[in-house]
This record gives C-alpha cells, structure tokens and sequence, in this order.
C-alpha cells in the first residue's frame, strides 16, 4: 500500500488558518492575500473568529476557500478550548441555530453548510484525547500550530504528543500544519500543507482535503510513505532527520541522523498499531506524514 504523492499529480501549497482585521488579527484581507501570494502559496483561508469573511472582491491569483474559526470551552478534568476551523462554508452558517453551543454542533453546522471540519491547535487547547475522539465528523487535525509557541504564545505548537495518544487509540485522523497569523511578524507563510489536486480548483482542493490527500511541511517534501508487509518506507527531498513514531515508547533502529537523506525505512514491531514518521532538514524545517494503521 502506497500513501501520498503521485507524480503525475500536481503538488500545491496553501494554508488553512489565518485572521485578519475582520476579527483578531493585525493585517487586512488585502494585506494578508498579498503576503501568501508573494510567498508562492496556492490556495488560501481567511478564518476569522466566528466570522466568514467575504472573499469574492480581493484581488489575487490565490484560490481563495471561504473559512472562519469557531471556539468552545469544554469541562472534563480541567476546562478547555475546541477550536474548530472550517473550510468551504457558506456565509450563512453563523446564521445556524445553536452553532455556538457545542463543538459537535459546530461541526455538524459546518458539514451541513458544505464545508469540513479541521480541530485547530489540541496541544494549545489542552485537548485530551477523549475529548479529540468524541468530536464526530472531523476531516483533520492540525500537528502543528505556528503561532502556538514563543514569542506569541506558550510553546504548545507541536501537537504530535496528543495525537500519538489519539493514534495509539485507533482514531485515524489526517494532519495538517497551519499558521493560524495573527501578528504578521513571523508568524506568517510558515507551516502549511501540501496538496495533491489535478487542479487548482475549489472542487479538487475540497476532494483532495476530504479524502487526506495532503501532508503537513513546513519545507521538506515528502515523496513517498509506503507500507509493504512488515517494513514502512519513506522517499523525501533531502533532510538531515527521520524519526518513525508508534505507539510503542521504545523501539530501535527509529531514527536516524545524517546529512543528505532522501529514504529511510522502519521494520515494523510486532506490538505497533500504527507508524508515522517525522523528517527534519538542515534549516530545522520539519514535515510530518499522515499515521499509518498496522493490520495483523
């Protein structure tokens, strides 16, 4: 079984949480639009807070997705945030009855407004795994969160902790990397995600996204991700790390620290559930491949 990237499909690149004036954030539409597009982006969401802003008049190559970013406190253990960002939603949804209840009706709002449903930035909200889990409904979950570190934040952007528990539990859910900008002072065109679309249309990025066509980076470029019998392949552009996580705290042989990688392999364990793996170059820029579900 091979995952990810076909070569006779185009690869684009774009980010899917990110906020403007419209609600907390210091850049206009227009502004931001002209960042990511002078960047070399592809495809972009503006995922204002309880706000789906208009895009149809901004001036730009970049396909622009329809967003906002819904927020909830739960209380389980200790109260905590879900924020959920949606993607391809009509500007009627803040108009749903009940959307700011409940991050299950959130989500069910988003769905039954055309769009799909991301779980924004767990290791920042203090998500537990249970709470993950129980969302029904999710397309993805961001692995990484730019802004959810210092100097704008705690360091909680790297999410893979939580969701390595979450994997470990059998829940299959695709990861992505956003920016989710709020400063637009280096926060910004940092982490993102490539896609496999045969065009840069709303209609192939929307497929593409609902069927984890995508994997997080913020540089490196993953090529292949292969399960074939006991061994788990990897092909990628040149990175000086690779580690392959499971659900199991120690295994041999799982990483691997050298200049000029472009493949690694990790033999599977009789006691793992699932392997992802996590490659690094030589400027610290990490990407992450989506958790592969072992079979026995």
């Amino acid at each position: 079984m091979t995952y990810y990237i076909d070569p006779a499909i185009p690869q684009w690149k774009g980010n899917l949480h990110t906020h403007t004036t419209c609600s907390d954030g210091r850049k206009s539409p227009e502004e931001v639009v002209k960042l990511y597009e002078e960047a070399g982006y592809h495809f972009l969401a503006l995922t204002d807070h309880r706000k789906v802003t208009p895009t149809d008049q901004l001036d730009t190559k970049l396909l622009m997705l329809p967003g906002v970013e819904l927020d909830y406190f739960v209380t389980r253990r200790h109260r905590q945030a879900v924020h959920i960002v949606g993607i391809g939603v009509d500007d009627t949804l803040m108009e749903t009855e009940g959307i700011r209840e409940t991050p299950q009706q959130g989500i069910d709002g988003i769905l039954a407004h055309g769009g799909l449903a991301i779980l924004a930035h767990p290791a920042w909200s203090l998500n537990e795994p249970e709470v993950i889990e129980g969302l029904r409904g999710i397309s993805a979950t961001e692995i990484f969160n730019q802004v959810s570190q210092a100097p704008w934040n705690g360091n909680r952007a790297d999410s893979s902790s939580v969701l390595d528990l979450c994997f470990a539990d059998g829940c299959n859910l695709p990861v992505l990397a956003g920016d989710d900008a709020h400063f637009y002072n280096g926060d910004q065109c940092q982490s993102f995600l490539y896609l496999s679309a045969p065009a840069l249309t709303r209609e192939h990025v929307m497929d593409a996204l609902k069927n984890g066509r995508f994997y997080a980076s913020q540089g490196p470029v993953i090529h292949e991700f292969s399960l074939d019998g006991d061994t788990v392949s990897l092909k990628c552009s040149e990175v000086e790390q690779v580690i392959f996580y499971s659900n199991m705290p120690w295994v041999t042989g799982r990483t691997r620290r050298c200049p000029n990688i472009t493949e690694d392999a990790y033999k599977i364990t009789p006691n793992d559930t699932f392997v992802r793996a996590e490659i690094t170059d030589r400027n610290g820029k990490k990407a992450w491949t989506m958790p592969v579900f072992v079979n026995r």
